[in-house]
Parts: structure tokens; C-alpha cells; sequence
């Protein structure tokens, strides 16, 4: 079941370790991308914020299991 809170905010995890920033950027309004900290390389999950709670429901719904950087996400 994908859910996000009523502050417009999710979680996503499956990320390709490639995966950026500013891969993610685009479609949201603010990205924490988590990182190794001896390797500063993904971890493979990240915490996005949109402006509003609908937003990110349809987004939520429309990305989960979508490829990103050849790898499927999973989006919560």
C-alpha cells in the first residue's frame, strides 16, 4: 500500500546506489537523499516532500514500481 502524510511527504526505496540528487529533484519539491557516510554513495532510499498532501498521493501512486536508473522503486 502506498500512503503519504499529510505533509506531502514519502519514502522511496529500491534507489539504484547511482542515483542522485538531481535525478530526483525533478519531480519533487525537496529530496533527502540518505548516504553512506565513509562512502558518500546512496544508500538506496530517499525521503521526498511535495507541497501538498494530493500531490503527493498521485505521485506516490504514478512512481511506485516505475524504473528509475534501470532499477524499480518502491514508493511508501
Amino acid at each position: 500500500m502506498v500512503v503519504a502524510d499529510c505533509l506531502g511527504k514519502f519514502f522511496i526505496v529500491g534507489l539504484n546506489t547511482e542515483t542522485n540528487e538531481k535525478a530526483l529533484e525533478a519531480p519533487f519539491v525537496e529530496v533527502l537523499l540518505m548516504k553512506d557516510r565513509e562512502a558518500n554513495k546512496s544508500r538506496g532510499f530517499a525521503f521526498v516532500t511535495f507541497e501538498s498532501p494530493a500531490d503527493a498521493k498521485d505521485a506516490a501512486r504514478d512512481m511506485n514500481g516505475k524504473l528509475l536508473d534501470g532499477k524499480a522503486i518502491k514508493v511508501e
